[in-house]
């Protein structure tokens, strides 16, 4: 099929490069090795979509069956879903929130953070209740050493539900074990 116009005149194109420049995550020295294979599968699934982008080839899928032009924008839009779950490991979005029991009228701290479905949309996927308010926090903050922790917690689970996602084994430092703070 020939298309009966310019499509390097079409308003809107897709800029990759200034996609990725306006929403990477920060490589912050303090989760460096901590996240160092999650970054090696960012690297690699960024520049298998780079290399899909600018292919001139035709795009055939698992059983070698060509891609109709829906099913090639299906297959962009599903790696852009991807790469913005790994940017959510990498630097996830966590949510402080507050929570009562009605029944008893204790306050708890709950940290939600948000995950991306099937169809790009962002919803709250995890939480992780830190316990009673009261308890939690002190002199009116959340300690420093629960606030990584939580954190830990909730990027082990991204992960895990992102390996199962996408079905690839990337070896984790993060382990949901239960810790002590420091006395």
């Amino acid at each position: 099929m020939k298309l009966q116009y310019d499509v390097n005149r079409i308003e809107g194109n897709f800029d990759i490069d200034l996609w990725f420049k306006n929403n990477e995550p920060i490589h912050g020295p303090s989760r460096i090795q901590e996240l160092d294979n999650w970054y090696i599968e960012y690297k690699n699934v960024k520049d298998e979509f780079r290399n899909f982008l600018q292919s001139f080839e035709d795009i055939i899928d698992e059983n070698d069956i060509k891609l109709t032009p829906l099913q090639i924008y299906n297959a962009i839009e599903y790696y852009k879903i991807r790469i913005r779950k790994l940017w959510l490991i990498i630097q996830p979005r966590l949510m402080i929130t507050h929570n009562e029991n009605k029944a008893t009228g204790v306050k708890y701290v709950v940290v939600r953070a948000m995950w991306i479905d099937q169809n790009g949309q962002f919803i709250r996927r995890f939480s992780k209740n830190l316990g009673a308010e009261d308890k939690v926090k002190v002199n009116g903050r959340i300690t420093d050493w629960d606030s990584k922790e939580v954190k830990k917690t909730i990027t082990f689970y991204m992960q895990d539900l992102y390996s199962i996602e996408y079905s690839v084994t990337i070896k984790s430092y993060f382990t949901p074990e239960i810790k002590f703070p420091p006395s």
